[in-house]
């Protein structure tokens, strides 16, 4: 592929970019590089964050690949030996053990999947793409504002299948794993829950009664996008209680995304709230695309958490929810991998592609990620033999 046969158009607006060239492009294969998805994104989130919209044209102008990119704080909360290893890698000022990189991604820090960019098939390959892209984000970083403040470019992230190492490794990208995609395959014998819950083995249906059980109480419902806004600063609360927990955050606000998104995407975004009587308790959003669906974030009252198994039911309202949007697989995400496996749910591994902007930092960066890898846990099996599930990534 000779590179200097094509051309970019970087945009840093929605306003500017050219929307017909994009949806030739992307031609809604990808929920989130539909314009009415990356619009929600912008009204929401805050300063800190920039975006930067690339379409690639070839030699005859036609556009051929298009993908966006992010720019944003990374905060990195958990104390480790790779935390001592990177503050080296960093210049900001940091407190509490924590450290904040800015991060240039080409990618979805919202969601888990190949979420970054799309290209016309019948006009180039997935090698070609990806480096139309990379020599994008090359662009992008030279600006002379970004390249003060940038510390990484990151690519995120693959299935394991999907791409070769080379493509990344010949633009010196250190490729790593992060924590593993939870995966549920769905039966196509399941009509419902308890068709489901029949499938496997007595310890485990046993468990998930006791999960119903323990949420008896509680109600379960979609709102609405109004309902979603009436809510808000509660959603906000929940959401916050989660991420104070998590090793690492975006120095955003997502849930304001919320409201907008499901404007937006009517019935493919999901928002479900649990209530106990008139007190929301918890929440979780999902995205139904291409015969998935893919669980998103979840909110919690850790206060009722335990005594109402709050977590856990709402873990088995996504398979229901799956179940009923006759989806192919439902995609669980990372985190809580244990208590995924229970449901049915094994792993996938996702790779990420990193590349810091200085060669001796970069050096440094290959040390760090030695010690990033995705935790160990026991996966569990609780399918009858006949209901195994095999992903197909």
């Amino acid at each position: 592929m000779q590179l200097r046969d094509y051309t970019w158009v970087i945009s840093k607006s929605l306003t500017t970019l050219n929307t017909m060239d994009w949806e030739k492009v992307t031609a809604d294969r990808n929920i989130y590089l539909t314009i009415p998805y990356l619009e929600s994104l912008v009204v929401s989130t805050n300063k800190d964050v920039s975006f930067f919209y690339v379409i690639a044209y070839n030699e005859t102008k036609d556009p051929i690949a298009a993908g966006v990119f992010q720019l944003m704080p990374f905060v990195y909360k958990k104390s480790s030996l790779s935390l001592n290893f990177c503050k080296d890698l960093v210049k900001e000022k940091n407190t509490d053990r924590n450290f904040t990189m800015n991060i240039l991604c080409c990618g979805n820090m919202f969601s888990t999947g190949e979420n970054g960019f799309l290209w016309r098939t019948d006009a180039c390959t997935q090698t070609e793409a990806c480096e139309l892209m990379i020599e994008a984000s090359k662009q992008i970083k030279n600006d002379s504002r970004i390249k003060k403040k940038l510390s990484l470019v990151l690519f995120k992230e693959f299935w394991p299948q999907s791409i070769e190492n080379t493509i990344f490794k010949n633009y010196n990208f250190k490729s790593f794993n992060v924590d593993v995609n939870m995966i549920l395959t769905i039966h196509p014998s399941w009509k419902g829950m308890n068709d489901y819950l029949h499938s496997m083995k007595t310890k485990f249906r046993s468990k998930a009664n006791s999960a119903f059980k323990k949420s008896v109480d509680l109600n379960i419902k979609s709102l609405s996008f109004d309902e979603i806004r009436t809510y808000q600063d509660r959603i906000n609360e929940l959401f916050n209680n989660v991420l104070n927990r998590s090793k690492y955050s975006y120095g955003i606000t997502y849930p304001s995304a919320f409201v907008a998104i499901k404007k937006a995407l009517g019935d493919a975004f999901s928002f479900r709230a649990v209530f106990k009587e008139d007190l929301l308790i918890g929440f979780s959003t999902g995205f139904v695309q291409n015969k998935t669906f893919e669980a998103n974030y979840v909110g919690l009252d850790y206060t009722y958490n335990v005594d109402y198994a709050v977590y856990q039911r709402l873990l088995y309202d996504y398979v229901d929810q799956a179940i009923a949007c006759d989806a192919n697989e439902l995609q669980l995400g990372r985190t809580s991998e244990l208590i995924k496996s229970a449901l049915g749910a094994i792993p996938v591994d996702m790779k990420l592609y990193a590349k810091h902007k200085t060669p001796l930092t970069h050096l440094l960066m290959s040390s760090i990620l030695h010690f990033v890898s995705p935790n160990t846990f026991e996966l569990r099996k609780p399918f009858k033999a006949k209901f195994n599930s095999i992903s197909t990534h």
